[in-house]
């Protein structure tokens, strides 16, 4: 029940931190950080073995940072942002929700084979 809980609350605040993401300046920064963070908070709720919330957490983070944060969006994102930020927390990104998918589906395999026996 717990992590159920969890799992829409990082929904929730994933859906909020949409906003501030799109004024300009150290607000969107700051939104951008705390997407990243309820991103790997969310990594938590794979032990229910349903990805349900990781997903969607997932795809609106990458919504947040790749389409709607104006420091960060892939077209036509602030100009005096510098390309190593952009790439580098893209590239975080990338990493977290690969080596999260990894996870899941390591737990998956650890999960088929608990009950297999």
């Amino acid at each position: 029940m717990y992590l159920k809980v969890l799992g829409w609350m990082c929904i929730l605040i994933e859906v909020i931190v949409l906003a501030p993401s799109i004024v300009p300046g150290a607000i969107s920064a700051l939104a951008s950080f705390i997407a990243l963070l309820i991103l790997v908070i969310s990594i938590v709720t794979i032990k229910t073995g349903n990805l349900f919330y990781f997903k969607v957490t997932a795809v609106i983070s990458g919504i947040n940072i790749f389409i709607v944060n104006d420091s960060l969006r892939l077209y036509g994102s602030l100009p005096q942002v510098p390309w190593e930020y952009q790439v580098s927390f893209s590239s975080l990104f990338i990493i977290i929700c690969g080596l999260s998918i990894y996870y899941a589906k390591r737990r998956a395999g650890a999960m088929k084979n608990s009950q297999a026996v």
